[in-house]
């Protein structure tokens, strides 16, 4: 089954994996399995226990699971579904999945291999599933964010030029564009991760008010951007798409402009407060910029051209599609789709209420563009030369 997950029933986990009563005894009061079994019932699956003991399932989650890296492993091409999310709305996306599988199970009495990464990081053992050169290597169903390996020139050579994944028919959201939609019917994307900017008022003084990402380019701004990433290097998303409209001259301006990288947290948490460290513009997602602590001293923009759209994507083989489509429609769906658009994730699916603000688009890469350039080569030079001209001191030779 992979990752051991909620929606396992408690005599499935007694017998699976028999190494783990000790936990399941511990963490529900109980003196022996046959206590445990003896209150809840063989059927009894563990949300439903964990709801009705009012306990905390990562808590249970993270006892069981150590150690399972240990243990062997579902050929990746035998997994139904392998559950990747971004990290900010991992808790809430395996909640709510082992919650639909709890009672996709109890409705039909059939189940799936699936397996939902515990961390976010490295800690995936399935993280090189995108290197699969034959279909059949490949799971079910993966789900994932950003342009991440999925994107990547030889993902694209080994398996989806060759036709072998099939998108989800739906109707989309009124509130964004149709461009989202994959015309080569391979990618579907479940929401959006859209990025924004956040004006610290009071530091803006006279300086003019970015109204779209190229005035992020202004030398105006030198020294006093600041985005996602971390004080040796940035994030690609920003330098790609100013790449793709401003080429090689809009990375080195934004070497200029761009102060420093840091987590989203962080700037809501900084701006307004009169930190040195702070800046007068930052780039962040709209789920730190929308809930600043200092609402009366920053105001969030969003740019008339778009926030920036990082994907929060499925894709499903073709010739496993009939059958794990209940999986498919789920991540589709209106159920899943509030949950992503409550963490400020605007779904997809037609039915959601997304919040957005007035005439707020959003601005998308293209599916010709991603399936034209060599994504890594892309990210691996954006960045490159956005750091041999990062925190310069004087603008000689880029303002020419």
């Amino acid at each position: 089954m992979g990752a051991i997950r909620t929606y396992l029933k408690l005599g499935e986990l007694l017998e699976q994996y028999p190494d783990k009563e000790g936990v399941l005894k511990d963490f529900f009061d109980a003196g022996s399995s046959e206590e445990l079994l003896r209150r809840y019932g063989a059927d009894a699956y563990l949300n439903r226990m964990l709801r009705s003991e009012g306990k905390p399932a990562d808590t249970l989650l993270s006892l069981l699971n150590e150690g399972e890296e240990d243990r062997a492993l579902m050929h990746s091409g035998e997994l139904d579904f392998l559950g990747m999310t971004i990290c900010l709305m991992r808790q809430r996306f395996q909640a709510c999945f082992d919650e639909w599988m709890t009672d996709y199970r109890g409705e039909t009495g059939r189940s799936f291999n699936c397996y939902l990464p515990r961390n976010c990081g490295s800690g995936n053992p399935y993280r090189n599933v995108w290197q699969a050169e034959n279909v059949r290597d490949f799971p079910g169903i993966v789900s994932g964010c950003g342009f991440s390996d999925f994107f990547r020139a030889e993902f694209r050579d080994n398996l989806l030029n060759k036709n072998v994944f099939q998108a989800v028919d739906m109707p989309i959201n009124a509130s964004l564009s149709s461009d989202l939609i994959d015309p080569y019917g391979a990618y579907t994307l479940y929401g959006i991760y859209p990025y924004v900017m956040m004006i610290d008022e009071t530091r803006i003084g006279s300086l003019p008010r970015p109204r779209e990402w190229a005035d992020l380019m202004n030398p105006v701004y030198e020294d006093n951007v600041i985005v996602i990433g971390s004080p040796e290097k940035v994030s690609e998303l920003l330098l790609m798409y100013t790449h793709k409209e401003h080429g090689d001259e809009g990375i080195r301006r934004l070497g200029v402009t761009i102060k420093d990288g840091w987590h989203g947290s962080r700037m809501a948490k900084t701006a307004g407060s009169g930190s040195s460290d702070g800046a007068a513009i930052y780039v962040l997602p709209w789920a730190f910029a929308r809930f600043s602590p200092r609402p009366d001293k920053v105001s969030v923009v969003w740019p008339e051209d778009g926030a920036i759209a990082n994907p929060l994507f499925m894709l499903v083989r073709k010739d496993r599609y009939q059958e794990l489509e209940p999986i498919a429609r789920y991540m589709t769906g209106p159920q899943l789709g509030r949950e992503v658009a409550s963490c400020s994730f605007p779904a997809l699916n037609a039915e959601v209420d997304n919040a957005l603000p007035a005439q707020a688009k959003m601005k998308w890469l293209g599916w010709d563009y991603l399936r034209s350039v060599d994504l890594q080569q892309l990210k691996n030079h954006t960045q490159s030369l956005f750091q041999q001209n990062w925190k310069r001191k004087s603008l000689a030779g880029i303002f020419k």
